[in-house]
Formats: structure tokens, C-alpha cells, sequence
């Protein structure tokens, strides 16, 4: 990832500095009271417009999008969580921030060069969260904006978004 942050936080630091200078960043959501085998709840990625998307591991396997940093950070100060940010991969899990870039826009509507933004969260312990592995989060740059998530991952945006080869996903 460019510009990696290794930071461990908690409720108690102010996050507004690192979160301007680096917007689109991957975290982990730690659980400090739970077993070890359990403290890593959620992956995270904070999206271009501020949005924060997550995929949570325990105790129930969702994902979900908050509508900005204050309200989730607020929400995981009030249960005492953890955040780390920085890591690409924690224990069996991974996160990867990619770019999907448009070398030629046969639609005429999203142009060419970097036009979306994401994350693949890829959960290796399956048995655990099969509901959650291999899932990506994307956030088109050019309007109309919109974000989605994708089930099926990396695969599902080639198929719907590759446009044949005319696009693809860079990873950072």
C-alpha cells in the first residue's frame, strides 16, 4: 500500500491529522477482552468520500458501511475497541486496497485512468465467516458516485467492470 501507517490507537488519540493525509486506509478492529483467538473482529477500509466499509469476522459475519469516521470511531470508543492500522495481513486475514483503472471507456461514462477505489477483504479461516471471505468493497470516483460491495470479490468487478481487458485492478 502507498504511504503505510503502522499505528495502533485507541479511543483516546486524535486521529483527524492521519486520517487527512491519508483517507483511503486499511485497519483492523481488535476485540482486547476476547479470547486471543477472537480479538480480531473486523477488517476495515476508509473510503475516498469518508465512508468507513467493514467486514466483521466475529461475533456474526456481515459487512457493512458506516456513513463516516466520526460515527464508527465514536461507536468502537464506547466498546472500548482497538484499531490498527497499517497491516496488510493479521493472523489468517488479509486486506487489499486496489485501483481500478480504465484504460479505455467504452460506456463514456466513467472516463479513463484511476476511476474506482477499494478493498478485497480475504478471510482464509472459511468455516469461520464463510459469508465474508473473499469480498470487495468499491467506490467510483467519477459521477455518478456510488459505492458497492461485491460477494464474489475480485472476480465479480472483472466481470462486470473489466469491460474485456479494457480494465483492470491495480493493486496498491
Amino acid at each position: 500500500m502507498i504511504g503505510i501507517l503502522t499505528h495502533i490507537i485507541s479511543g483516546r488519540d486524535n486521529l483527524k491529522d492521519m486520517f487527512i493525509a491519508h483517507r483511503q486506509q486499511i485497519f483492523w478492529l481488535i476485540e482486547p477482552e476476547a479470547k486471543p483467538s477472537k480479538q480480531i473482529i473486523a477488517g476495515g477500509f476508509i473510503l475516498p468520500d469518508g465512508q468507513v466499509a467493514i467486514v466483521r469476522i466475529f461475533p456474526h459475519p456481515s459487512h457493512a458501511t458506516f456513513p463516516s469516521w466520526a460515527s464508527f470511531q465514536e461507536l468502537q470508543n464506547q466498546r472500548g475497541r482497538k484499531l490498527i492500522f497499517g497491516q496488510n495481513s493479521l493472523d489468517n486475514y488479509q486486506l487489499q486496497s486496489f485501483q481500478l483503472v480504465r484504460d479505455e471507456d467504452i460506456t463514456g461514462i466513467s472516463g479513463i485512468g484511476v476511476v474506482a477505489v477499494g478493498c478485497y477483504f480475504q478471510m482464509y479461516p472459511q468455516h469461520i465467516s464463510p459469508d465474508c471471505a473473499n469480498i470487495a468493497v468499491m467506490q467510483w470516483l467519477t459521477e455518478p458516485k456510488s459505492t458497492a460491495w461485491y460477494p464474489q470479490g475480485w472476480e465479480q468487478i472483472k466481470l462486470i467492470h473489466g469491460h474485456k481487458g479494457k480494465t483492470k485492478i491495480v493493486i496498491d
